[in-house]
C-alpha cells in the first residue's frame, strides 16, 4: 500500500474508533443530570458532578500532546477508551454499590482522563500523518467522526434507557467503549506513517513550540479554539434552553429542555454537514486563513440573529447560521497549526489547542449564564456576536502574515 493510501486508511480507522468510543460517552449525558437528583445528590454536586470530565481534561490535555508522537495511536486511543469504559462502569456501580455520588464524580472523572487522551490522541495522529495538501481532509475527517456519534450516542442512550432502563444503558455504554478499544488495538499501528517532507529533528514540547517561527499561526489556532469553544460549546449550549424558555418557543408542544434538544440536534448537523464538506476547500485554498473570514461572519450573524429572534424559525436560522461556520473557524485553523510545527511538535501543540478550548468551554457556562440573566438574553446573544466580529481584526493579521511567509509551502 502506498504511504499516501495507508494514512488515509489509517485516518479512517482512527475516525472509526473515534465515533465509537463517541456513541459510548455520549448515552450517558442525558441520564446523570436526573439520576443525580432523583438519588437525592444535591444539586451542587450533580453540577460538579458533570464538570469533572472537563476538569481532568484540563488537566490531562497536555500529557496526551507529549505522548502521542512517543508512543503512537494504537496504545494512546486504545488506553484512552479502556480508561473510558472504566469511568461508563463506574456508573453502574453507583446504583448497586451505595455512596452513589463519590461512584458517579469518580466515573465522570476517569471518563474526563479518557476523553482527554482520545480527543487530544486522535487529533494529533492525523496532524501527524497528514501533509500539506491532505492535512485539511483528514483533521475534518475526524472532526465529523466526533460531531457525529455523540448525539447519536444521546438518542441511543435515551432510548436504552427509556426502554431497558439506567443501568442497561450504562453498561451498554461499557461494553461498546470497551469494544472500540479492542478495535483500536487490532486496526491502528504502533506508529502511523511518517511523510518524507516531515522528517525532522527539531525538539517537541512547548518551550520548542514557543520558539518556533511560525509561532503566531500556531497562537491564533489556540485562540481560534478558545473562542468558538467559550461562545459555541460554552456559553451557548447553556444558555440556549432559557433562551426558549424565555421566548415560549415549542417544536411539537414539548417543554424547553424536549425543544432545546432538537434545536441542538439541527446545529450539529448543520456542523457535520460542513465538517463534511470543508476538507477539500481547506487543502484546496491556497492560504488556510481563507476560510475563516466568511465563517467568523457568519458565526457572528448567527448569534446576532439569535439575540432578535422573534419565533421558532428565527430560532433556527440562528443556530443554522452558527453550525455552518464554527467548524469552519476552527479546522482551518488547526490545519494551519500544523503547516508551522514539525512532526514532533505537533502533539502537544494539539494538547494545548484542546487546552485553550477547554478553558473556553469552562468559562463558557459559568460566566455565560450569569451574563444572560444579568444582561437579559438578547443583549447577550448580540454581544456574543459583538465579540465574534471583533476576532476578525486580529484574523485579518493572520491573513497577511500567512500570505507573506507562504506558509502554505513551509510542509
Amino acid at each position: 500500500m502506498k504511504p499516501a493510501r495507508d494514512a488515509q486508511a489509517i485516518t479512517n480507522r482512527i475516525a472509526a474508533v473515534v465515533f465509537i468510543g463517541g456513541i459510548g460517552g455520549g448515552l450517558v449525558f442525558p441520564i446523570l443530570p436526573a439520576l443525580g437528583l432523583a438519588l437525592g445528590i444535591q444539586g451542587f454536586m450533580v453540577g460538579l458532578i458533570l464538570s469533572a470530565n472537563r476538569i481532568a481534561r484540563l488537566i490531562f490535555n497536555m500529557p496526551a500532546g507529549n505522548l502521542i508522537g512517543r508512543i503512537g495511536p494504537r496504545r494512546i486511543l486504545t488506553f484512552a477508551l479502556t480508561v473510558e469504559s472504566l469511568g461508563i462502569l463506574c456508573f453502574s456501580a453507583a446504583l448497586h454499590l451505595g455512596h452513589a455520588q463519590w461512584w458517579l464524580l469518580s466515573g465522570r472523572f476517569i471518563f474526563g482522563i479518557g476523553s482527554a487522551f482520545l480527543f487530544v490522541g486522535s487529533q494529533a495522529a492525523v496532524l501527524m500523518m497528514s501533509e500539506h495538501a491532505d492535512r485539511g481532509r483528514k483533521t475534518t475527517t475526524v472532526r465529523l467522526a466526533q460531531n457525529v456519534s455523540v448525539p447519536f450516542g444521546l438518542v441511543f442512550g435515551g432510548v436504552i434507557a427509556s426502554f431497558l432502563g439506567n443501568d442497561a444503558a450504562f453498561l451498554s455504554g461499557t461494553v461498546i467503549t470497551a469494544l472500540s478499544a479492542a478495535y483500536a488495538f487490532t486496526a491502528l499501528p504502533a506508529m502511523g506513517p511518517r511523510p518524507p517532507e516531515q522528517a525532522s529533528k527539531s525538539q517537541a514540547g512547548i518551550r520548542a513550540i514557543l520558539r518556533a517561527p511560525g509561532l503566531s499561526f500556531v497562537f491564533a489556532a489556540w485562540m481560534a479554539n478558545l473562542l468558538i469553544f467559550l461562545t459555541v460549546q460554552g456559553a451557548l449550549l447553556a444558555t440556549l434552553v432559557l433562551l426558549i424558555e424565555d421566548r415560549h418557543l415549542q417544536i411539537f408542544g414539548m417543554q424547553p429542555q424536549g425543544t432545546s434538544g432538537v434545536v441542538m440536534a439541527v446545529m450539529i448537523a448543520a456542523s457535520a454537514a460542513v465538517a463534511s464538506l470543508s476538507g477539500r476547500v481547506i487543502d484546496a485554498n491556497r492560504w488556510r486563513s481563507t476560510l475563516v473570514f466568511p465563517a467568523l461572519v457568519v458565526l457572528a450573524a448567527g448569534f446576532v440573529v439569535l439575540g432578535l429572534a422573534p419565533n421558532l424559525w428565527g430560532m433556527l436560522a440562528g443556530v443554522i447560521l452558527v453550525g455552518l461556520s464554527f467548524n469552519a473557524v476552527s479546522l482551518p485553523m488547526m490545519a494551519l497549526m500544523g503547516d508551522n510545527l514539525s512532526r514532533e511538535q505537533q502533539g502537544p501543540a494539539t494538547g494545548a489547542l484542546q487546552l485553550f478550548g477547554d478553558i473556553g468551554g469552562t468559562i463558557g457556562p459559568m460566566a455565560g449564564v450569569q451574563i444572560a440573566l444579568h444582561l437579559g438574553l438578547g443583549p447577550f446573544y448580540i454581544g456574543m456576536g459583538a465579540l465574534v466580529a471583533v476576532a476578525l481584526v486580529p484574523m485579518f493579521f493572520v491573513h497577511l502574515m500567512e500570505g507573506r511567509s507562504g506558509s502554505a509551502a513551509n510542509t
